[in-house]
């Protein structure tokens, strides 16, 4: 766990708790089932004297912002603000009392009326499924064409997305096959520099039109590893900075 300020969601548990009950409450879930969810998910945090503290207060400060403040949440947030056990991280005098004043704030939020419950989207996630081994087409600025080959995934909250390898090769028309399976890997022309990236898959029709799938497929050259994340709408950028292709 780490914490960055006397916020209560300046802190890296109390972030993830925010995002997640949201997330759970957004795919349809009532207040209960996703704290079920959490309690089970967040187990050893829950047992671990610093972190219990935390896990309740950014649940239950969630929950009334978005008008689902349930009885037990709030009973346990206000108890660990009463008994000062959130305070036993905070061992210099002047961060302790800011955490303090944020707790007693926190404290009278808690106790006052939340507003009407709020709608909360469902968040949409990558699922990318793109094989290992396939070449894609990325239309550059230019409106020259370069080739990405898929060399693994990266899984996390977010979903499920391609780690790509770039191929040395800009041009008008697609090679053959043959002459993709010899083309060599871009780097990035630094000593151990970029070689592969993650790459998140457009959502806008006028970028969808930038990225097509070949229905060849070659045999990767790396295997994931050290990898950067080229995310939308930077990836004309980041092709740029980081391999000289425009």
């Amino acid at each position: 766990m780490g914490a960055w300020g006397v916020a209560i969601f300046s802190d890296d548990l109390a972030a993830d708790i925010r995002t997640e009950f949201r997330e759970r409450i957004g795919e349809g879930l009532s207040p209960s089932e996703a704290t079920k969810q959490l309690r089970e998910e967040y187990e050893s945090s829950l047992k671990d004297p610093e972190e219990m503290p935390v896990f309740w207060i950014a649940l239950a400060v969630t929950q009334w912002k978005l008008g689902r403040l349930e009885t037990r949440v709030k009973k346990m947030a206000l108890k660990v603000i009463d008994d000062g056990s959130d305070l036993a991280r905070w061992s210099d005098a002047k961060s302790r009392a800011k955490r303090e004043a944020v707790l007693a704030k926190t404290r009278a939020e808690l106790l006052s009326d939340p507003p009407p419950a709020k709608q909360v989207t469902r968040t949409i996630k990558e699922s990318n499924d793109w094989q290992i081994g396939e070449m894609i087409g990325f239309q550059l600025r230019s409106g020259k064409w370069t080739t990405l080959r898929v060399i693994g995934h990266h899984h996390d909250r977010g979903g499920r997305f391609a780690v790509c390898e770039l191929l040395d090769w800009v041009g008008a028309a697609f090679p053959s096959p043959n002459q993709m399976a010899m083309l060599p890997i871009k780097q990035e022309n630094t000593p151990n520099g970029v070689s592969q990236f993650l790459f998140q898959e457009p959502r806008k029709k006028k970028d969808l039109a930038k990225v097509v799938r070949l229905g060849i497929s070659t045999k990767p050259k790396q295997k994931p590893g050290g990898y950067a994340a080229f995310v939308w709408p930077y990836v004309d950028n980041q092709l740029k900075d980081v391999f000289g292709i425009d």
